[in-house]
């Protein structure tokens, strides 16, 4: 192919991003990484919210619920936060003191909060977190409305979606008005200024009116997604087949570049365009599983995002030491309470990923 030249002058970064995206569509950049040049590895938006889990009983019978900052797209940001990815969230919380626990939170962590909204007219959306004896969790929600599904479109820091390198949502956001609304706008935003689109749909029975129409609306985010992390669960939900091979199958058909399955204790499945295959997990002392598929997530994406690379260039090869440092991370948080809280150190994941540095 014959070199060729193209000189642009303007200061407009929307222009320069559009330009950059349309060249590499047709493989005509020769210097690929000017795409890749953002502020942030990782911004995502959707709930951060108080998980109130249980942490014994007292001397007469009584549970005991202890505060833990939490909320799948906060959670996936921490784990990423903690091995050293640049992140930042977009949201919305009370002015309770809640909210300011959960801003200060994300702060400590060192995640940029310049997108997370305190609002005085929405309470914080709280979770208690019920374990049974094998770590497994159930539900129960205080979000009537809570303040994660009151932010607006026009409330969205758009620099931010501009500098993203890969941009998360999940389905909490999209329960919901207006919040239903700003996470599609805010990824089709991202998508056009070159973000790859991270979606995990994290499907919680008691916040939708029916499981129909759960599907029906998490279905809709597919179209626009590059990277898709599902359980077991979800699996029959997203694409109704029963099997791994034949759900991720389902979801590349249409459009999903990446599609990742996760198995628990078994470990994960990775599947792209060229196949699948099972990437063992790790040994773990399971505490509380809370957190495991957001740390897991986490752990990939600050991998994936480490290694910048436009999407049509990932094989299947090339993704498989991701899902082990992914895995990796997912066993140590089984292993401590909470979810944000249990997102390890680097220095922990490095122990039990031989080679991650």
């Amino acid at each position: 192919m014959e070199e060729a030249k193209l000189s642009l002058e303007t200061e407009d970064q929307q222009v320069i991003d559009e330009v950059l995206k349309r060249l590499s569509t047709f493989h005509l950049l020769k210097d690929e990484s000017a795409i890749n040049d953002k502020a942030y590895d990782l911004v995502a938006l959707g709930e951060i919210l108080i998980d109130f889990t249980q942490e014994g009983v007292t001397a007469s019978g009584q549970k005991i619920f202890v505060q833990h900052a939490g909320g799948a797209p906060a959670n996936v940001l921490v784990a990423a936060s903690k091995l050293g990815s640049k992140t930042a969230f977009l949201g919305k919380v009370g002015t309770d003191a809640h909210g300011r626990f959960l801003k200060t939170t994300l702060e400590a962590e060192g995640v940029e909060t310049k997108g997370l909204i305190l609002d005085s007219n929405f309470f914080t959306t709280l979770a208690f977190v019920e374990l049974d004896e094998s770590g497994e969790r159930t539900f129960s929600f205080a979000r009537k409305p809570g303040a994660d599904t009151q932010i607006q479109k026009e409330e969205l820091p758009l620099e931010i979606l501009k500098q993203s390198r890969i941009f998360h949502v999940g389905s909490l956001s999209l329960t919901h008005q207006p919040s239903y609304e700003t996470t599609f706008y805010a990824v089709k935003y991202a998508k056009e200024h070159g973000a790859m689109i991270s979606y995990d749909p994290n499907y919680r029975a008691s916040l939708w009116e029916s499981e129909e129409i759960a599907k029906e609306v998490m279905r809709q985010m597919i179209p626009y997604t590059d990277i898709m992390k599902i359980s077991e669960v979800e699996m029959e939900l997203l694409t109704d087949q029963s099997t791994p091979e034949a759900a991720a199958t389902c979801l590349i058909n249409q459009g999903v570049q990446i599609v990742l399955i996760t198995l628990g204790k078994d470990g994960a499945y990775l599947y792209t365009e060229e196949g699948g295959q099972l990437i063992p997990g790790y040994l773990s002392h399971v505490i509380d599983t809370t957190g495991a598929g957001d740390a897991f997530l986490g752990g990939f994406l600050h991998s994936l995002s480490q290694h910048p690379i436009l999407m049509s260039q990932l094989s299947l090869k090339g993704l498989t030491s991701h899902v082990r440092l992914a895995n990796a991370v997912a066993s140590l948080c089984v292993e401590q309470m909470g979810a944000i809280p249990a997102m390890p150190l680097k220095e922990s994941v490095c122990k039990r990923f031989i080679g991650f540095a």
